[in-house]
């Protein structure tokens, strides 16, 4: 289960990561929005995404990583994304970008898809570690 959650998300992240990149707004202050979706993308962001893509492809695409490797490296994603969403939440966004930190804003928008691709790939994660066979 945890290969197929990284094959799923790295398409996911590739497409947030690099459309980041491609809206060409993001900044230190934050942009790239998508029409009237709020995203305020920083290229922190937009590196961020593109790195857990890069780790989820590893894991999704390479046939050599073992179920149990897999499945810690889908662990740690999902554990990364829900801490993201969670102090997004805390945190919270504005219109004028000015709330954040660590070169990352929060609007509600990123925070959702941090939480349930969080969720899922902590699900996916343990699923896939009770799934393995005891060693006799």
């Amino acid at each position: 289960m945890a290969r197929l959650y990284a094959q799923l998300f790295t398409l996911v992240f590739a497409v947030v990561g690099l459309g980041g990149l491609a809206l060409g707004d993001a900044g230190h202050t934050g942009g790239g929005n998508l029409g009237g979706l709020t995203l305020h993308l920083t290229w922190a962001r937009d590196i961020l995404d593109i790195a857990v893509a890069a780790a989820l492809a590893l894991v999704g695409f390479t046939f050599r990583v073992p179920r149990q490797p897999a499945a810690i490296l889908v662990l740690l994603v999902g554990a990364l994304l829900t801490v993201l969403a969670v102090s997004g939440f805390i945190v919270g966004d504005d219109t004028l970008a000015s709330k954040g930190f660590a070169g990352l804003h929060f609007p509600a928008a990123i925070n959702v898809l941090d939480l349930l691709s969080g969720v899922l790939g902590l699900f996916s994660g343990v699923v896939t570690l009770a799934d393995q066979p005891d060693a006799a």
